[in-house]
């Protein structure tokens, strides 16, 4: 963190005027090396001196920030003197002249480098998908919503999934300037194609287990999954749900809509209270931790809003040509 004009100032005079006083006091002591307990002692004593004076005008953390900086400079200064420090640095220069252990260390450096930037790289990616995702939010903006009244929905084993609607639904025409915004910010803006236009009746959730009828809750989504027969798979069809996470929690789910050998998968869903899109599954401000799945339902929608358990009849999606 950047210091206040005003602390810089006080650490950096009374850094530098400690060590102005102990470099010419080690000056003056010359080479002698026979009076190095009193060099050393005299040394500590003027940058206590300058520490304690600072410590009557200024803030502790001011005083404790020039004292480390002085005591630290002073301490190297002293190590760089030692004939244990000049002993052992001769031994590594020694020991690095020879080309197996510098090019050793090259090689470990570089497998170093290469896992901590694939580290770096997943943190910043998951990272810049839930700035984007709060970017979106805070654009368009989430409707204050209640429970619906006069529809039940459950999942296939009866558990009760809360379905919401908006209290105050704003019209398409409101909406459709945030959205404008928040897209046009993102970098995958072009791989979208439009499929229909911003409303507040339903996010993604809601969009996918009740036909964009009402908002579900992120929350319920991993009880529908368990308790509707999905089963996770590598190998997407049309028609599959899709579930993005971010942290480990749910943060948007979509549906397969083609596959082709060779090409991008392709899903669909709404972004909040934005459109519904038709994009690459790796393309989308929900990032790409996301994960494929499959139930034999033949629908994804819940019991109460058109869905029903898995039967004889139900449909089985087809990859597409």
């Amino acid at each position: 963190m950047l210091f206040e004009h005003y602390d810089r100032f006080f650490v950096l005079v009374a850094a530098g005027l400690g060590l102005l006083l102990a470099g010419g006091l080690n000056l003056a002591f010359g080479r002698n090396g026979r009076r190095a307990w009193l060099r050393a002692a005299l040394t500590v004593g003027v940058c206590g001196a300058v520490v304690a004076g600072l410590a009557t005008l200024a803030r502790p953390v001011i005083v404790a920030r020039a004292g480390g900086a002085m005591f630290g400079v002073v301490l190297f200064t002293f190590l760089l003197g030692s004939d244990w420090l000049t002993r052992h640095l001769s031994a590594a220069a020694s020991f690095f002249r020879k080309p197996a252990p510098r090019w050793g260390l090259v090689a470990a450096g570089g497998l170093i480098v290469a896992i901590a930037s694939g580290i770096t790289f997943d943190r910043d990616e998951e990272a810049a998908a839930e700035q984007a995702t709060k970017n979106l939010e805070m654009a368009v903006g989430r409707p204050p919503s209640q429970p619906a009244a006069n529809t039940r929905a459950t999942t296939d084993r009866g558990t009760q999934i809360v379905l919401k609607e908006p209290i105050s639904p704003r019209d398409t025409g409101e909406l459709a300037g945030p959205e404008e915004k928040a897209i046009h910010g993102m970098k995958y803006a072009n791989q979208l194609i439009r499929r229909g236009g911003p409303s507040d009746q339903s996010n993604c959730h809601g969009w996918v287990f009740t036909g964009g009828k009402f908002l579900l809750s992120q929350d319920d989504v991993e009880r529908i999954v368990k308790e509707n027969g999905y089963t996770e798979t590598h190998e997407p069809h049309p028609g599959d749900l899709v579930v993005y996470r971010q942290g480990g929690l749910v943060a948007h789910t979509a549906i397969v809509r083609y596959v082709s050998e060779g090409q991008p998968v392709l899903v669909e869903g709404t972004w909040g209270t934005m459109g519904v899109f038709l994009h690459p599954a790796d393309m989308s401000c929900y990032g790409t931790d996301y994960t494929f799945h499959r139930s034999a339902r033949g629908t994804h929608l819940l019991v109460g809003v058109g869905g029903s358990p898995a039967g004889p009849n139900a449909i089985q999606p087809a990859v597409a040509e």
